[in-house]
């Protein structure tokens, strides 16, 4: 049985529409264990003769039997598995990786088979060891000599246990010395059983094999045999398919596209980390906003509505009188009370007064209210109690202030039961109120009470005592809280038409919704994401178009790396894996790297404005995902390029 077996073999290429044969009628048997040698002038078919035998390319016609498989019918990935399975290659120019050690261009094979690295860099050992070059395997390609670097490629052909060898013109760009020294290398392994078959035009390196084949014009014209032989056992071929391991895949990317250009891999990323950059940032920017605006609202009570009073100008006011509309007054609140869906309401009348206590003074807001508003508001005591009943009844002068306040005035000593100033008026402090976040801002005008500094006094103390003239209403605000959420928009508009027909249609009132607020607030914020976001995606498509750029450049300057890769075994998935790896390695990095600058200017902005920011888990796993979407839109086109490169055009470039 023989190894390799052509019958009828011819093979034509098509250029232009022109068709043009190269080899007629190959009949070729080569046993296992045999040492060939095929000669021939330029132009005689012996390069396309090898890469049918290399299973590089397939006939045009007739058939091809290496090691008892069908080579004509295999697709790509079936033929990859044979080229590293069956096939070793020993090339004149040795077509070693230049950004690999000596010991990674041995274990290339293997990488494709997906085997471990230590395993394989074990076995590039032994076998580098019994050629010769154990001494220099930490050493690239350009670090060692001519002699050195072909036994790296006779290694690297030996390490797969290949049934067949084939060496195009291996000692070529030798010089004579060491040109023997290869030579020598191959009787070795051809008395070890190996089957070697040795392409080249120098008749006194032919004739160191047991039979030469001479080729002619796409012709076999002589088959000369000089000694025999005794043929080896054959074993059969694995049909297995292993799968390059990503693990393998990521460390071809940053070894031979991140790390050996790594300033143009910098400045690639540059596109990358500015559009990622500007999405943190603002994304950090607009969140912190939008929670503080959210924490502000839903200090209002989401459940709640408010009505307030509208200043009007002397004008304004005097048109409201001829219509008999005084501004919000007690019996709107009676009339708003009826309402079956509102479940607590509060009257409320603002004072600014000076706060004093002996020698200490202070100006703060007084709050005239009712028993109700602790309900509404839902601020809890911390001591004493609040406004109760009889307090309005018999307009007490009695007090409950805020924590913060209380602190200023009696450090950590009760304030219960003593007296304060307001304005001229002798108060006494009744209740403290819990502490509680509050903030100065008004959202869309509406301002959240700041309970931690205000007095809170009975209403009928405070028309009574704080009486001024030029107040266009009663009270300057009617809060009340609705019994659920669903029945805000209506009891809203209900609102709005008792106060209308009681203010005989004078526009001197505005109902607030703080949930509706809330609801125009996050509707504002995305649509402001989603513009800024669309500002910020044309630095990433500028970073995405400068990829594609660099990748199709590596794969213009890395066609005869591909070429090599694609002869040891690996298939055009493994190509489309390791370039779009790569393309994605960049862009992932440059949006990890997006993310932390992003990062860092959100804090710097936060630093020089005092806006609060939050860099939340989102915009972080969205920085990623844009960043890998990036690659693998941008990174696609130039792996699938790379992937459908001829084999024999990318080794011939």
């Amino acid at each position: 049985m023989y190894l390799l077996e052509m019958k009828d073999v011819h093979k034509s290429y098509v250029l232009d529409v022109q068709e043009v044969p190269v080899l007629h009628g190959i009949n070729l048997q080569i046993a296992s264990g045999e040492f060939v040698s095929i000669m021939g002038p330029s132009g005689s078919g012996k390069s396309t003769l090898m890469n049918l035998l290399g299973c590089l390319d397939r006939p045009s016609k007739g058939s091809y039997l290496l090691n008892g498989v069908r080579v004509e019918s295999l697709d790509d990935s079936e033929l990859s598995n044979i080229r590293n399975r069956e096939v070793g290659f020993v090339f004149q120019k040795f077509n070693l990786l230049a950004a690999n050690t000596a010991i990674q261009n041995i274990a290339l094979p293997l990488t494709y088979r997906g085997i471990a690295r230590k395993e394989r860099e074990k076995l590039a050992r032994v076998v580098a060891e019994k050629v010769g070059i154990g001494e220099r395997l930490h050493h690239r390609p350009n670090e060692i000599s001519g002699g050195q670097a072909q036994r790296v490629a006779i290694a690297r052909a030996l390490l797969g246990q290949p049934h067949l060898i084939l060496a195009d013109e291996p000692t070529g760009s030798l010089d004579s010395q060491t040109g023997a020294e290869i030579l020598s290398i191959f009787h070795d392994l051809h008395r070890q059983g190996h089957t070697i078959v040795m392409v080249t035009h120098d008749e006194k390196i032919a004739a160191e094999a047991q039979r030469t084949i001479y080729l002619k014009d796409g012709y076999i014209v002589e088959d000369t045999r000089r000694k025999t032989f005794t043929a080896t056992e054959m074993t059969k071929t694995s049909s297995r398919q292993d799968n390059l391991k990503w693990k393998d895949v990521f460390g071809i990317a940053i070894r031979e596209g991140l790390l050996a250009h790594p300033l143009r891999t910098a400045l690639t990323m540059l596109g990358v980390i500015f559009g990622v950059a500007a999405v943190i940032a603002m994304m950090a920017i607009n969140e912190g906003a939008r929670q503080k605006a959210i924490a502000q609202i839903k200090q209002m009570g989401l459940n709640n509505i408010r009505v307030r009073s509208v200043a009007l100008t002397e004008e304004e006011r005097l048109r409201a009188r001829e219509h008999l509309s005084l501004g919000l007054s007690l019996q709107d609140v009676v009339s708003i009370q009826k309402l079956p869906s509102v479940q607590h309401i509060a009257p409320i009348r603002y004072v600014k007064a000076d706060i004093s206590k002996g020698t200490q003074k202070w100006r703060s807001n007084v709050i005239g209210t009712t028993p109700q508003y602790k309900l509404v508001a839902e601020i809890p005591l911390k001591r004493g109690r609040f406004l109760q009943q009889h307090d309005l009844q018999h307009h007490r002068r009695i007090c409950v202030i805020g924590s913060h306040l209380h602190t200023q005035l009696f450090g950590y000593n009760s304030g219960l039961g003593k007296t304060l100033y307001i304005g001229t008026e002798v108060f006494v402090i009744v209740g403290v109120l819990q502490g509680k976040n509050a903030s100065d801002e008004a959202i869309k005008g509406v301002r959240a009470e700041d309970v931690n500094n205000n007095i809170y006094i009975p209403l009928t103390t405070s028309i009574k005592r704080f009486f001024n003239q030029s107040r266009s209403s009663e009270i300057d605000e009617i809060t009340m809280m609705i019994d659920h959420s669903h029945h805000l928009p209506t009891t809203s508009q209900w609102i709005s038409k008792i106060l209308t027909k009681r203010h005989n249609s004078v526009a001197d009132f505005t109902v607030i919704v703080p949930q509706e607020l809330l609801r125009q607030e996050r509707e504002t914020q995305r649509i402001f994401d989603i513009v800024m976001v669309c500002i910020a995606s044309i630095s990433l498509v500028v970073g995405g178009i400068g990829i594609m750029n660099i990748m199709l450049a590596a794969v213009t300057e890395r066609i005869r790396e591909i070429g090599i890769r694609r002869a040891i075994g690996a298939n055009k998935k493994d190509v489309l894996k390791q370039f779009l790896t790569e393309a994605v390695t960049i862009s992932l990095n440059g949006g990890i790297l997006g993310i932390c600058c992003g990062w860092l200017l959100a804090i710097g902005i936060s630093s020089y404005t005092d806006w609060n920011i939050d860099v939340s888990l989102m915009s972080i796993l969205l920085g990623v995902g844009v960043s890998t979407s990036i690659g693998v839109v941008f990174g696609i086109y130039p792996a699938w390029k790379a992937a459908r490169l001829d084999p024999i055009v990318a080794l011939n470039t």
